[in-house]
């Protein structure tokens, strides 16, 4: 038998009319109930009635960006690109950024549910996002960068990012580099996955050994990104190119070579992934991969609104990369 909301009610101890607020967000309850009453909610993956599911097709205007990358200028122009396409059509935009926070992933998807939002565009923190099934039935619903390979039916906007991560390599590979290594952000992502399947590909077209111990983590930030490369060049002091999957590692790469008195390209080749506004004034000016964030953020609202108005909507875009060809590579 299908839970109701007096089952809800009765089990945490508030009263039914508590419960009904909490959904419907049509009074101000205590941070402590609210909680209670979204968890049991979710526990028992509880639909509304059709009251509720009435006033769910009541356009809200309003739709719920969630993103899980580590603050930086990509994640920055890709929100811009979201919040000035949902202003353009009237919509109001609920941000949340859970910092590839998994627990905190799913507070914010209770806080969407609660607040009756229009539709969920979301990056998630991992590739398995097993609740996507009883999500995607809930609300329209666009992944962003990262996906679920599982989900075929619930459409996506990424970059290309394999052809990315093969189209930096391959060029450092022109320039005679062999000994290429590669600091990534995060594990788990089919952004990372993805790039470092092009990387591989280059490699092995070439000829050339994947070395797997030659790719390591500099976690998204400008110490990661120095501690990455020191310990990645003190194991293996042969590596003569770099390709750095975020522009805050590329500064800490830059740093942590000009201290080890290393030249960029004479000593180490690198290439660097996101273009940054400084990249190109930067000594010697840093050749990057550069991706398309606030288109990628407008198409993916633009799929949502396909998605609110035709839930059969599927469609999946993969949005091309281009390497700008500055200096640190060696050109």
């Amino acid at each position: 038998m299908p839970v109701t909301m007096k089952d809800i009610a009765k089990e945490i101890g508030v009263s039914v009319a508590t419960v009904s607020h909490v959904i419907n967000g049509t009074k101000k309850v205590s941070e402590q109930t609210r909680r209670l009453v979204l968890e049991a909610i979710e526990r028992h993956q509880y639909v509304p009635d059709s009251s509720a599911k009435n006033l769910r097709r009541q356009k809200t205007k309003t739709a719920a960006l969630i993103i899980s990358s580590y603050p930086d200028i990509y994640v920055t122009k890709l929100i811009h690109g979201v919040g000035s396409r949902a202003r353009e059509l009237g919509y109001n935009l609920l941000l949340v950024n859970t910092s590839e926070n998994e627990a905190y992933e799913m507070d914010a998807l209770r806080l969407v549910r609660s607040n009756m939002v229009d539709g969920i565009i979301l990056s998630p923190t991992t590739n398995r996002i097993d609740y996507l099934s009883d999500l995607k039935k809930q609300f329209p619903i666009v992944l962003v960068n990262r996906y679920d390979p599982r989900f075929e039916d619930v459409p996506r906007v990424t970059a290309d990012d394999f052809q990315a991560g093969f189209d930096a390599t391959s060029h450092l590979i022109q320039h005679g580099h062999r000994n290429i290594g590669l600091i990534y952000s995060v594990p788990n992502v089919t952004t990372t996955a993805n790039r470092l399947e092009g990387y591989r590909e280059a490699l092995r077209r070439n000829g050339l050994e994947v070395n797997e111990s030659w790719i390591v983590r500099g976690f998204a930030t400008v110490e990661g990104g120095r501690q990455a490369v020191k310990s990645l060049l003190e194991q293996a002091p042969e590596i003569t190119a770099l390709f750095v999957l975020s522009d805050q590692m590329t500064v800490g790469v830059v740093q942590e070579l000009r201290s080890l008195s290393l030249r960029i390209p004479a000593d180490i080749a690198l290439i660097g992934f996101g273009d940054f506004e400084a990249a190109a004034i930067i000594d010697p000016p840093l050749t990057n991969v550069s991706l398309p964030p606030d288109t990628i953020g407008r198409t993916a609202f633009d799929i949502l609104i396909n998605k609110i108005a035709n839930p059969d909507y599927q469609k999946h875009i993969s949005l091309p990369t281009s390497l700008m060809i500055r200096k640190s590579c060696g050109c």
